[in-house]
């Protein structure tokens, strides 16, 4: 493939532009995210962001349009990189998501800016041949600890819609044990039911929570071949026949995480979340773990993040997500 030269930074004479050649740029990819994780402060442990294996990173290559990936290399080293990703969310929008990083050695070079419009043109055209009804719109992430790529954004016209926060648990001393609403049970998910639980979440999320993806088929397969899905550490409350809130739990790594808290809007304020999130951190410290992690909006501390702090979770970072019009 020929190398395509670097737009927007001539000083960089050296360095070559080139598109995804396969899941054999994997380890380059992987020794790219390493190399910024000190200066970034990435945490391994997030749920929000992820150093990920080599295997990890060969399946992610081997999904992509290699048009739609970008790499910057000086000679052989990899030292930038910018994925795109897009989806429709349930408000109709359609969001175009471009992903980067830059190694800490080359920036401050221009380089960042160069890969981010490169990102940015190609997104235009692949929305030209999109049906946004005039819904479609820039997007990219940078966490609280990654400096450079939220000044970059904030330069180029991006603002901050909304702040995930993520949390840590760690004392397990403090659980007092809740209970559940009268004619509520919490009973043990059986593999036939999955399906009717994730799709109860989709229905708990509608209308409330911004950059929700439309459910899709593909959605549900993700969320049921997650590599570290375990039903036995899944607590929902059923009423009847209908779930009517659940918190689900895993472990990785030997970290817990909860990855869903959700009750039906009918159904709160009655103590079912607080109920069902003793059960799960109650089973997770059965399994010897020591740390959960998850995360929730930030700004709602009348809401979710109080029972989370109520409960001894604290906040450990956060991840403004930021947006654009094309």
């Amino acid at each position: 493939m020929t190398p395509i030269p670097f737009p927007y930074v001539p000083s960089l004479s050296e360095g070559t532009f080139r598109h995804l050649h396969g899941p054999e740029d994997a380890p380059a990819s992987v020794s790219l995210i390493e190399a910024c994780r000190d200066i970034d402060a990435i945490d391994p442990l997030s749920t929000r962001e992820k150093i990920p294996t080599v295997k990890e990173m060969r399946a992610d290559c081997a999904d992509r349009d290699p048009q739609n990936v970008l790499f910057a290399l000086h000679g052989d080293e990899m030292i930038a990189s910018i994925r795109l990703s897009w989806w429709t969310e349930a408000d109709g929008t359609r969001l175009y998501l471009h992903l980067g990083r830059v190694v800490p050695q080359w920036r401050g070079r221009g380089l960042g800016t160069a890969m981010l419009r490169w990102a940015e043109e190609r997104i235009r055209a692949l929305a030209n041949e999109h049906p946004t009804n005039g819904k479609g719109v820039l997007g990219a992430n940078a966490s609280s600890t990654e400096k450079t790529a939220t000044e970059l954004l904030l330069n180029e016209g991006y603002w901050c819609v909304h702040v995930n926060a993520q949390m840590d648990f760690t004392d397990f001393r403090k659980l007092t044990e809740p209970h559940l609403p009268v004619k509520i049970e919490r009973r043990s998910v059986r593999p036939d039911q999955i399906r009717l639980i994730w799709e109860a979440i989709a229905h708990f999320w509608a209308g409330t929570s911004r950059g929700t993806p439309v459910p899709s088929e593909e959605e549900y397969q993700e969320f049921l071949h997650q590599p570290d899905l375990d039903q036995t550490l899944w607590q929902v409350a059923w009423d009847q026949d209908q779930p009517v809130g659940m918190v689900l739990g895993r472990v990785s790594k030997g970290c817990g995480y909860i990855d869903e808290v959700s009750v039906d809007r009918r159904y709160r304020r009655q103590g079912i979340a607080q109920a069902l999130m003793w059960y799960v951190l109650t089973a997770l410290r059965e399994r010897d773990v020591q740390r959960v992690r998850l995360h929730t909006d930030a700004n709602n501390r009348h809401g979710a993040r109080s029972l989370y702090e109520k409960m001894g979770f604290s906040v450990v970072k956060e991840f403004p997500r930021y947006r654009k019009p094309l």
